[in-house]
């Protein structure tokens, strides 16, 4: 039994036609690849322009940005206080005393004088003013911060702060 060649939809065609379909299929894959790769080109290079001029814009923003966070720091309300009365002042103000476990002295690295903090079931409302509040109106850093779960609430947050300018 002779096997039969597969037919294709073409194959009844003239030879002539056959020709001119191939050539049209071969013409429309390289004008379709070229336009293709030319799209492709045109689009990273407006990607790449547009992604520089955000690095342009972002390199003159970052030292305005640095000077209003310095500016910030600088006139709060309660930069002239202590340690430890800027952070009671804060808590005060906060309405978080009923959270503070404890608050101690201690000393940061090279002499720095600085408090411990422990909060117990903090909201995340409360626990993110208390720390906006610490760098805006006290000026403190926190070289130490422990975040926990509340184990009798785990909506709530149990915080440990090490304070210090």
């Amino acid at each position: 039994m002779k096997k039969q060649p597969p037919v294709y939809f073409w194959s009844f065609w003239p030879r002539e036609s056959q020709k001119r379909f191939f050539r049209m299929i071969l013409l429309g894959t390289i004008v379709s690849v070229l336009s293709i790769s030319i799209g492709l080109k045109l689009f990273s290079g407006s990607l790449e322009q547009r992604i520089a001029e955000s690095k342009e814009q972002y390199g003159r923003v970052v030292p305005i940005v640095q000077d209003i966070k310095a500016l910030r720091a600088q006139q709060g309300a309660l930069t002239h206080l202590s340690v430890e009365d800027a952070t009671w002042a804060i808590i005060d103000d906060l309405v978080i005393e009923k959270n503070l476990t404890s608050i101690r002295s201690t000393v940061v690295d090279d002499d720095i004088k600085g408090i411990q903090v422990t909060f117990s079931g903090l909201s995340l409302n409360k626990l993110t003013s208390f720390m906006v509040a610490l760098r805006d109106r006290a000026s403190l850093q926190t070289p130490s911060c422990i975040l926990t779960r509340n184990p009798d609430d785990p909506r709530l947050a149990d915080a440990h702060f090490v304070l210090a300018r």
